[in-house]
């Protein structure tokens, strides 16, 4: 269960779980989550389940990290693609390795099913659809319509009878819509609210107290999630964000709007502290800049699947050298003086 760790990063919440609440140990978690997988493979035979009994017994901390897997797995079915199905995936499957990691954390510290629902890094975790640092993907909507998720990104789908809907857990989309024989609307929901497709292609991308949106083609409708009335439409070429409480009035969207999809990053007079910020959501590791030169411009266009040529190529064109600590550690600095 190598992934504990890796599953455990800076980016996963704590889990629910007062302080009373006992841990158990990894090794102990991990036991009891494989015989929970044994038993959901079809393990029944009575010398097996024999076997699971005395597992049981053996210890009350046994006892405990079953428990914690029937609370857990119970609560967990009614989230789409649940757990169950997940470890009934094939032995190699991405499924069924996140779902034995998730499994274990949660046998490990007692977290209840309910932070899963409640917590966006948990439902991002177990999203219809997510992306890594660095990686974009291409969907096809089941009304012929497309998405493409940017790095660090996830969504569910749901399309129904009465209307289709995205719904934006991570990061950032570039949707493009297509006409629906049965009308039905087409919605992105949002932490701040929803954005409702008027025919169009567009992009939405989900920020910590904001959503940002570009209308590339056709329009738009912003829908605050606490002020339902306070409506704004962007039309094509208009960008525009709102919170939970407000939608701010449209500006003109940049020209490499949506460029990201085709991987490029096309900037025009950016300063340097901001281009930095949007080369590291597509970098593992992290990218600082001296605030020395944070004002510096940076304008151009630069293929995204090259991060350390982007990087290079700053120290060509501006008056910078870049400072490596580890190789996913590097700092922008003034250039210093040749001694």
């Amino acid at each position: 269960m190598g992934g504990f760790q890796g599953l455990m990063d800076a980016s996963a919440p704590p889990l629910a779980g007062g302080a009373d609440t006992p841990r158990v140990a990894q090794a102990v978690a991990e036991q009891a989550v494989q015989w929970w997988i044994a038993l959901q493979d079809g393990a029944d035979s009575p010398a097996h389940l024999a076997a699971w009994q005395r597992w049981r017994a053996a210890d009350p901390e046994h006892e405990i990290a079953w428990q914690r897997i029937e609370a857990v797995t119970g609560q967990l079915a009614d989230i789409p693609l649940p757990l169950a199905k997940a470890a009934l995936a094939a032995p190699a499957s991405v499924s069924r390795r996140r779902a034995v990691r998730l499994l274990t954390a949660l046998v490990v510290v007692g977290g209840a099913a309910a932070t899963v629902r409640q917590s966006s890094p948990w439902q991002s975790w177990l999203a219809d659809e997510s992306t890594a640092t660095g990686e974009r993907r291409t969907l096809q909507l089941p009304d012929g319509g497309s998405i493409v998720l940017n790095t660090r990104s996830a969504i569910n789908v749901c399309f129904d009878a009465e209307r289709r809907v995205v719904q934006l857990l991570r990061g950032e989309v570039l949707v493009q819509t297509a006409p629906d024989t049965r009308q039905r609307p087409f919605i992105v929901h949002t932490s701040s609210g929803t954005v409702r497709a008027l025919g169009t292609r567009f992009t939405v991308r989900q920020q910590d107290d904001a959503v940002n949106v570009g209308v590339l083609q056709g329009a738009v409708e912003l829908r605050p999630a606490d002020a339902p009335s306070a409506l704004r439409l962007l039309r094509a070429k208009e960008e525009g964000s709102f919170t939970r409480a407000l939608a701010q009035p449209a500006s003109r969207l940049d020209e490499g709007a949506g460029a990201w999809a085709d991987g490029m990053l096309v900037v025009s007079h950016m300063r340097l502290d901001h281009f930095l910020a949007e080369l590291g959501r597509h970098r593992p590791g992290h990218v600082a800049c001296a605030p020395a030169i944070a004002h510096l411009q940076v304008s151009g266009a630069y293929p995204l699947d090259d991060t350390d040529a982007i990087l290079a190529g700053l120290t060509s064109s501006l008056p910078v050298e870049l400072q490596f600590f580890t190789r996913y550690w590097v700092r922008v600095r003034p250039r210093q003086r040749q001694r």
